[in-house]
Formats: structure tokens, sequence, C-alpha cells
């Protein structure tokens, strides 16, 4: 006679299959980390391709794009943005081409470029709804006309500890800015200087994460900042922005942010008024008319640095180098980081 085989108890069966779901658990965060640690690599080669791309324009300009390019006193209405200038410089010429820099970036003549995704603008581990915009239901609710669409980017230039969107950079307190201002469309050619950088180019801050379309970064409520905020839909506003537009709304529209980033919103003592890395709900960019350039009013509002990455942020510096800072970084090593002229003495180890 052949042996009986034995078969599993249902004691051992419960075993195995416990094990087994113990084995997954351990794997799946083992999986994320490594996914993580892939998509923060190529954010950080996405910001590197960047640097190379600032720097190719200063040696051909002599200076680095400026962050917008307004002619008038509403930055919503500008006609392009740093990103715009730095399109030939990645693979971008074709873009380049067809847009018109003596038109806003809203207008029927630059519809065609103003769609046109560009993927180092996207950070990988931002698992984005959608990598456009839609305008037509914004159009609508400003009673006004503007392109089908608008692609989105997932980074913001530094403009320092400041937030006041007064489009005469001249009048913002010189110890406040950081590298990136607005210039209007007959002076592209006289932004910052990297002999102007005297913080050091390897202790002031570019470009760094600005994480949009995700409702991991939804929009604060500007009356109660640990609320989100609905947009006109009724739906919870997620914070976004465009390569190609200012970014920023209204008191009456909170809900966009911006090419632009800052660590604090006023800059100047006693009361800084600190932009938190990773700030949630996330603050929007807002084009309040601050009458003075040092948003000591308060009524301008610009975006804080953001990003999916745990813990902290992917920072482009001036001198091309790429660093993870955490969001733990001490306020004011973080807002000296973000200036290009304050005097503050950074440790290298920050």
């Amino acid at each position: 006679m052949r042996p009986l085989r034995r078969a599993f108890t249902l004691i051992e069966l419960l075993v195995t299959m416990a094990i087994i779901s113990v084995l997954i658990g351990l794997l799946i965060p083992a999986v994320q980390r490594v996914r993580e640690a892939a998509s923060r690599i190529q954010c950080m080669n996405n910001l590197k391709q960047l640097g190379l791309a600032l720097h190719t324009y200063h040696g051909v300009h002599g200076c680095f794009p400026p962050g917008l390019i307004c002619s008038g006193s509403n930055v919503s209405d500008s006609e392009a943005t740093g990103f715009t200038l730095l399109l030939p410089y990645l693979e971008g010429d074709n873009t380049y081409r067809i847009y018109h820099f003596d038109t806003p970036w809203h207008q029927p003549p630059n519809y065609e470029a103003v769609a046109v995704t560009v993927s180092l603008f996207f950070c990988p581990s931002n698992n984005r709804v959608q990598s456009w915009l839609d305008m037509g239901a914004i159009a609508a609710e400003w009673s006004t006309t503007l392109p089908p669409r608008a692609a989105c980017l997932d980074y913001a230039f530094c403009k320092g500890t400041n937030g006041s969107l007064n489009p005469n950079y001249k009048r913002w307190p010189s110890e406040t800015r950081g590298v990136f201002i607005i210039q209007r469309p007959d002076s592209r050619e006289s932004g910052t200087r990297i002999i102007q950088i005297s913080d050091g180019t390897s202790t002031t801050f570019a470009i760094g994460d600005a994480a949009g379309g995700t409702p991991s970064y939804l929009v604060r409520d500007l009356t109660n900042p640990d609320q989100p905020t609905l947009d006109f839909t009724g739906q919870f506003a997620m914070i976004e922005q465009c390569w190609s537009a200012g970014g920023a709304g209204d008191p009456s529209h909170p809900w966009y942010g911006s090419v632009f980033a800052v660590t604090a919103q006023y800059g100047l003592g006693p009361d800084p008024r600190d932009e938190p890395m990773n700030r949630r709900p996330a603050t929007p960019s807002i084009a309040g008319n601050d009458p003075f350039g040092d948003n000591r009013t308060g009524r301008d509002l610009i975006s804080g640095f953001r990003s999916l990455h745990p813990g902290g942020c992917n920072f482009l510096f001036c001198d091309g180098s790429v660093r993870f800072v955490a969001e733990n970084i001490q306020p004011a090593t973080y807002r000296a980081l973000s200036t290009i002229a304050g005097g503050e003495v950074v440790d290298v180890d920050f």
C-alpha cells in the first residue's frame, strides 16, 4: 500500500498565512522606501538640470533670469516667467520659439505654448492628479479669457524672506531679497548676478520643491489657517502653479501657488512671519497690492516650499549643487539660506 499523504492542519495553515502576512507587511514599506529614494534622486537630478540651465543662462546674459517679467502692476498678467526664459537651455527650443514675449502669458498668441508640459518640471515623488490646469472654469469664475489649459510644475524660484509682490523690486528690503526678482520686459538682462550673492553661492537657495496638484497640499483658509479652504466649485482647493504664469490670486481667489516661494512673509524683526517648509494646509500666493514693498501690512502672500519627500525638500543652490534640507531646520537658518545678502553666517552642516 502507498503511504497516505499528510495534509496541513488548520492551525498550520493559519500559522503559514500569518507568517506570509508579516513578511508582506515588512516587504511593502521597504519597497516604498526604495521607490521614494529613487524618486528623490530623480528629483535631485531634475534640479541639477535646472541648475545647469541657470548657469548657462548666466553665462549668456551675465545674470540669472528674473523670476517674473511684468510690465504692469498685476503680476498675474505677467508676460513670462524665469522658467519660460530657461526653456532654450532645457531642450524646450520649440516651445520658446512659439512663445510671444510681447504679450501676457494668458493671451491667445500664447495658448499653444503655455499648454506644453515639460517633464523636467515635475517631481517624481508627487503623485499628481494631472499635469495641467484646466483654465475653463477659472476663466468663467473671473469673467475673462484664458487659455484652455496651462501646464504645471513642482518647483519654485526662491524669492527670499519677503512675500511682497510689489512689481518694483528695488522697494523690497535688500536684506530680505532672494535670487529671483520681478523685472520689466525691457530689462530682462539685469537680473541677479553671481557677484551680488555675497552670502555665498553654496549657502543660498536658487530653486526648491513646490509640490502642486496633490490633495497632500490643500490651501489654507486665510481666516482660519489650520483649516483648508474651498474653491469656487465647493471642493477643497489643492495648491497649484504653472510654469508660464505668475500665479498669484487675490483675496477673493486664494487658491494658487506661484513660480516664487519664500521662507518668511516679512523677513524683518522682531516678527519675520516665518513660512515653514511643508506647511499644511499650504499658504496661497496673494497679490494684495502691498504699497510699500516690504509687506509690512501683510497684504501680499507667497507660498512656501513643499514636497512629498518625507521630512524635507530638495533645493538647488546657487553654485549648482543640490541638497536635501530637513523640514525641522531652525527658522533663522532657513531664512538665511534663502537670501543673497543678509549677512548671516550659516553652518555648512545645516
